[in-house]
C-alpha cells in the first residue's frame, strides 16, 4: 500500500511539471537505482572544474575556469526510498572578483520500483527540485529521471534518461541523458566510460552542433564507507564544454 501511495505522489509531481535557457545537469554523475538502505546516511563533497569551454557563462558567472562545489546530506527512509539535500557553490578563478558564492539549494528523492531480476534491470524514479538564490536566478527547476541498472558478473551499465523544466514564461520540457558502462577490475575499483547530453526542448530539438554532448573516462574507488568517483568529460559539439574534471567523495554511516 505504501508503495502505491508513493507511486501516485511521484507521478503527480511529474504531471505538475509537464506544462508548457538550456538547463543542465548540476554535476556529472550517472545515478544508480540502489541508493541507501533504511537508516543509512551519507555525506558527500562534489567538485567540478571547467578547464576549457566555449560557453561564456554559467548563470551570472563566467564559465571559463569556473569551479563548482556542492555539499550533500542523504538519508535512507526505507530500503527503497531516500531523500537528499544539496548546497551548491560556485567559485570564479579569473577576473577581479574570485569569491566563493552560494548559489542554490537542491532537494532530491529516489524511489526504486523494481530490483534487477533475470534479464530485467533495476528501475527507480528520481525527482529533484532546485531553488536558486534569488540574487542570481529567479527560475526554479524540476528534473526527473528514470534510473536503470543491470549488472552481469564484472560488467554493469546504467541508463538515466532525463527530463527537466525551468519555470519561466517560455519554459518547455527538455530531454537529455546520463549513461555509463562500467567494469569492476576489483571489489574496490570500478572503471567506466560515461556520456552526458542535453538534446533541447521536446518537439523542437536544435541542430546537433547546438546540443550538449560529452563523454569520457571515470574511475571509482571504494574502501569501506568511503568512496571517490573521479573522471573527465570531453565535449564534441559547439554547445558543449570542451573539458570538465569531476570529483565526488562520499562517506556512508
Amino acid at each position: 500500500m505504501a508503495r502505491i501511495v508513493l507511486s501516485v505522489f511521484m507521478f503527480n509531481v511529474l504531471e505538475l511539471a509537464l506544462w508548457p535557457p538550456i538547463a543542465e545537469a548540476r554535476h556529472l554523475k550517472v545515478y544508480s537505482p540502489y541508493a541507501l538502505d533504511k537508516g543509512e546516511a551519507e555525506v558527500a563533497y562534489w567538485f567540478d572544474a571547467f578547464l576549457d569551454t566555449p560557453l561564456a557563462t554559467s548563470g551570472p558567472f563566467p564559465r571559463e575556469r569556473l569551479l563548482r562545489h556542492t555539499g550533500e546530506l542523504a538519508y535512507g527512509l526505507t530500503d527503497r526510498w531516500s531523500l537528499e539535500v544539496y548546497l551548491d557553490f560556485e567559485q570564479r578563478t579569473q577576473g577581479v572578483s574570485k569569491q566563493f558564492t552560494f548559489v542554490q539549494y537542491r532537494f532530491e528523492t529516489i524511489y526504486r520500483f523494481f530490483d534487477q531480476r533475470d534479464a530485467w534491470p533495476a528501475v527507480a524514479l528520481y525527482v529533484e527540485y532546485s531553488l536558486p538564490r534569488r540574487q542570481y536566478e529567479h527560475r526554479d527547476e524540476v528534473e526527473w529521471k528514470l534510473l536503470l541498472e543491470k549488472r552481469r558478473q564484472d560488467f554493469m551499465f546504467r541508463l538515466n534518461p532525463v527530463w527537466e523544466r525551468v519555470f519561466n514564461d517560455a519554459s518547455r520540457v527538455r530531454f537529455g541523458y546520463e549513461h555509463g558502462l562500467y567494469w569492476f577490475s576489483s571489489p574496490s575499483v570500478r572503471l567506466g566510460l560515461e556520456a552526458f547530453g542535453n538534446l533541447g526542448p521536446l518537439g523542437s530539438f536544435p541542430t546537433e552542433h547546438n546540443q550538449q554532448h560529452s563523454f569520457g573516462p571515470a574511475i571509482k574507488f571504494k574502501f569501506g564507507p568511503v568512496g571517490w568517483d573521479v573522471g573527465l568529460q570531453f565535449g564534441w559539439t559547439d554547445g558543449s564544454d570542451t573539458t570538465v574534471f569531476k570529483s565526488i567523495m562520499d562517506f556512508e554511516f
